[in-house]
This record gives structure tokens, sequence and C-alpha cells, in this order.
């Protein structure tokens, strides 16, 4: 299996395009925005060999990948190929990571969360390999706490007690779509501690040109983590949404549309290029102007039981 799955991480090798090296090769701080997490092409591209080489080549001495820390300090072992799949077996053998792919949520196979860890170690292994520091920085809980609650309707579900979240949940009362909604509205406003976390870990090794993968939302909601990268190296980033195919392309403004809607947040903002790994195409953004109306920052749904909270400031 690990042979099989490897040769898919490898494949995207030759699709790393001209164009996107010249991207990277031309500005200090590049993002490729991840358009939708666990993509099986996606994860290929973002650990493969091409791409390490094309930031190798284009002088990129750090790069920020998404990872759980903890993770992240064990994958720092790795030296060889052999060491990818130890490491991938024993995150399997954990039962603490669960990896999903987003085009098939339904198959939660060995497979995907295999694939998935194997990526993860890759990268890893092909940072040392290029002489690329690796970052890692972990959105599920960046700092392992919130010290503060900043979204008002998370900040009302968390300090419910169990008992009366049940209640109002069991009734209806606070529906899934409001607690997801407040959840990532919540994960979005502490983008400046992960930022700050990236900072100093540039700063440490000496700073110089920097490629950060991130997940789409928070590379182009206004003030979340690219933002506040930008803002706190004094730096202008390039934003590059990675898709897997031109399907994908075609319908990425109804999927903007959908999670805009749901989440209640920002998605105005056009990222400056389009890059479809399948053919290694890359675009500069188009008309910008289409996406303004995916701002529903001001939309937000509140459960009656939080309104007084909610409301208060």
């Amino acid at each position: 299996m690990f042979l099989a799955i490897l040769a898919f991480l490898l494949a995207p090798g030759e699709l790393c395009a001209q164009s996107l090296a010249n991207i990277l090769q031309s500005n200090e701080f590049v993002v490729l925005a991840d358009v939708k997490h666990g993509v099986r092409d996606r994860i290929g591209f973002f650990s493969s060999n091409a791409l390490f080489e094309a930031m190798s080549h284009a002088g990129v001495r750090h790069v920020a990948i998404e990872m759980p820390r903890v993770l992240g300090r064990e994958a720092m072992s790795i030296e060889t190929e052999a060491d990818v799949e130890a490491f991938a077996q024993d995150v399997l053998r954990s039962g603490s990571w669960h990896f999903v792919d987003a085009d098939h949520p339904e198959a939660d196979s060995a497979d995907t969360q295999f694939r998935a860890a194997v990526a993860l170690g890759h990268q890893v292994l092909l940072s040392k390999q290029f002489g690329i520091d690796a970052i890692f920085y972990d959105f599920n809980n960046p700092l392992e706490d919130f010290a503060t609650y900043n979204d008002p309707v998370y900040r009302c579900l968390a300090t419910r007690t169990n008992l009366t979240f049940r209640r109002y949940s069991a009734n209806g009362e606070v529906t899934k779509s409001q607690r997801d909604a407040a959840i990532m509205r919540e994960r979005l406003s502490h983008d400046d501690e992960l930022a700050a976390f990236i900072e100093r870990a540039i700063k440490e090794k000496g700073g110089g040109k920097f490629v950060v993968i991130p997940g789409y939302a928070h590379a182009v909601v206004p003030g979340a983590l690219v933002d506040r990268i930008a803002r706190r190296l004094n730096l202008h980033a390039k934003v590059i949404a990675i898709f897997k195919d031109e399907n994908e392309y075609n319908s990425f403004y109804s999927f903007l549309w959908q999670q805009a809607h749901l989440l209640s947040i920002d998605l105005s903002r056009s990222p400056n290029y389009f890059y479809t790994i399948a053919d290694g195409k890359l675009r500069d953004h188009d008309s910008a102007g289409k996406y303004q109306a995916l701002n529903d920052s001001g939309e937000e749904e509140t459960p009656a039981i939080c309104s007084q909270v909610a409301h208060a400031n």
C-alpha cells in the first residue's frame, strides 16, 4: 500500500508549471491556499518533489505547513522513505488523528488516513532534502487552549453548562450549522496567535523568503492569517488558490458562496492567482467584481439562548 500511495504523491512532479515557479522566484511571501482540505490531488501536490524543488530553486528558506505540532515534532525524526512509512503507521496506530478526503467524506478508510499521514511525513523529508526550514502550525488549537473567546456566539456556547447546552441542542434550538459557524469564526479570530508563531520561527532561523500553506479562508478573510503575517513582517503576500482540475476551478464560486453563507464570513477578496494541478495552468485573478457578493460576515445567526450574551457589547 505504501508504494502505491507514494507513487501517487510523487505523480505531480511534472506539473509544477514554470509560471508558478516564477511567482515563487519573484516574491518574498507566497501563499498556496488549499481550497478544500483533504482532496488527494492537493495532498499529492503539497508533498511533491516538484513543488519542493521549485521552492528550493526560487530561494525559499521556510515553508509553514499545517500539521498538529506534536506530529510535527515526531516527524522531524524522518530521514528516509522508510521513516515516512513508519511515521504514517504510527499515526494510524495512535488513533488520535482523523483525516478526511473532502471529495469523499463518507470514505473513512485506512487508505485515506494513511495517504494523509504519508503526505505529512513526506513534506518533512522533502524539506530536509531541499534544505528548507519546516514550520508546523495547528489550526485546531493554536496555543493548546484559547485564552479568550472572541466570537460572541462561540463565547456563549463555550460558557454554557453541559446540562444547559445539551438541553438546548437536543431541542434543536442550537443547530449544528450554528455551532460549526461559531467554531470557524472563533478559529479565524485567533489567527494573529498563529501569525506570531510563524513570525517568531522565521526570525529565529534568520528570516528570508517563505511559503505558507493554509486553508483558503485563512488566506483571504480580512484580518486572518495572511493579513496578520504580512502586517507583522511588513510584506505583501501573493495568494495562489490551488485547484485539482478545471472542474473544481469552475465550481469554486458556488462553493465559496455556500461557505460564506453557512459560516457568516467574508470571502469577497479574490486571490492573486488560480493554479490547476492537472494541467499546470496559472491564471491571474478572474473578474474580482463577482466576489463582492461573498461577504456574509454581517449575517450570522445567533441562537436564542445566546442573544443576550452575544449582543452584550
